[in-house]
């Protein structure tokens, strides 16, 4: 899964109606909540990459969940 694969399916998980930044900050997205952090899990899962809850809700930005999938923002 490419980088901007892997952005379009956490968008389409959180149920985002648009595309999703590298810059981008969570706390600018109303629909990021423990509900999407759920969800973001299931694509960390598609990609193999193992990742907490309690990581995703330590990152700030859509380029800290970028590094935790292993993908270079």
């Amino acid at each position: 899964m490419t980088q901007e694969e892997f952005l379009a399916r956490l968008s389409e998980e959180i149920q985002l109606d648009r595309a999703l930044h590298v810059n981008e900050m969570l706390c600018d997205i109303p629909e990021w909540d423990s509900l999407a952090m759920l969800g973001a899990l299931s694509v960390f899962d598609e990609i193999g990459a193992s990742v907490e809850i309690d990581e995703l809700e330590n990152c700030k930005s859509i380029k800290d969940i970028l590094n935790k999938a292993g993908f270079v923002a």
